[in-house]
C-alpha cells in the first residue's frame, strides 16, 4: 500500500512539473516571444561585433591588413564606386602599398591603375573607447621620394572603414571599403 501511495505522490509531483512547464511556455507566445526572440539576436549580434572589433585590433595592431575599396571620393568631393579588387590599401609590416584603378583610366601596371608604394613613418592606434571607431593616424612616406602623407584610417566594428589621405593644402582623397587580413583578401597583387 505504501509503494502504491508513494508512487500515486511522485508521478503527481512529475506530473504538476509537466503541466507547469507547458504553462510557462503557453504564457510566452506573441509579443513576448518576439520580444524574447528579439533580444536574443541583439544579445549574439553584439557579441559578433566584439569579437570582431577585437580581430580587426589584432590586425591593425601588427599592421598586417588591407582596406579593399569600393568607393572613391575625390579632392572636389565627387564620389565614384569602384571595384575592390583593384583598389585598395595594403599594410603589410612597415610597407605600404595603394592601388587606384578607374575604368576610364590606362593605367602602368596590369591591373589598369595606379600602384604607389612607400613606408609608414608614424602609426598610432587609438581604440580606448569600444563605443567608437578604432581610429589610426599616420604618416606614409612614398618610395620614389617626396613629402610625407598623413592619413587617418577609421574602422567601425562591422570592418566597415574610411581611409583618408591629406594633401598639403588640406584636401583630402577618401577610400571607402572593409578591412580584412590579407589572407581573405581577392586582391591580386597582395596575394601571398
Amino acid at each position: 500500500m505504501k509503494r502504491i501511495v508513494m508512487t500515486l505522490w511522485i508521478s503527481m509531483f512529475l506530473f504538476s512539473g509537466l503541466l507547469h512547464a507547458q504553462d510557462t511556455l503557453n504564457e510566452m507566445t506573441g509579443r513576448d516571444y518576439r520580444r524574447y526572440k528579439k533580444k536574443e539576436r541583439k544579445e549574439a549580434n553584439a557579441y559578433e561585433l566584439t569579437e570582431n572589433r577585437k580581430k580587426i585590433l589584432r590586425l591593425v595592431e601588427d599592421t598586417t591588413f588591407v582596406l579593399e575599396a569600393d568607393k572613391f571620393i575625390g579632392l572636389r568631393g565627387q564620389a565614384e564606386p569602384i571595384s575592390p579588387l583593384t583598389n585598395y590599401f595594403a599594410v603589410d609590416g612597415e610597407n605600404v602599398v595603394i592601388q587606384f584603378s578607374f575604368d576610364y583610366l590606362a593605367g602602368k601596371n596590369d591591373l589598369g591603375g595606379l600602384t604607389n608604394t612607400g613606408t609608414i613613418v608614424s602609426y598610432l592606434i587609438q581604440s580606448n573607447n569600444p563605443r567608437k571607431p578604432i581610429l589610426v593616424l599616420g604618416r606614409l612616406k612614398p618610395i620614389p621620394g617626396g613629402a610625407f602623407i598623413p592619413f587617418e584610417l577609421a574602422i567601425q566594428d562591422n570592418g566597415s572603414a574610411r581611409f583618408s589621405l591629406m594633401n598639403k593644402s588640406g584636401r583630402q582623397l577618401t577610400l571607402t571599403g572593409r578591412v580584412i587580413s590579407p589572407d581573405e583578401t581577392a586582391t591580386r597583387l597582395f596575394r601571398k
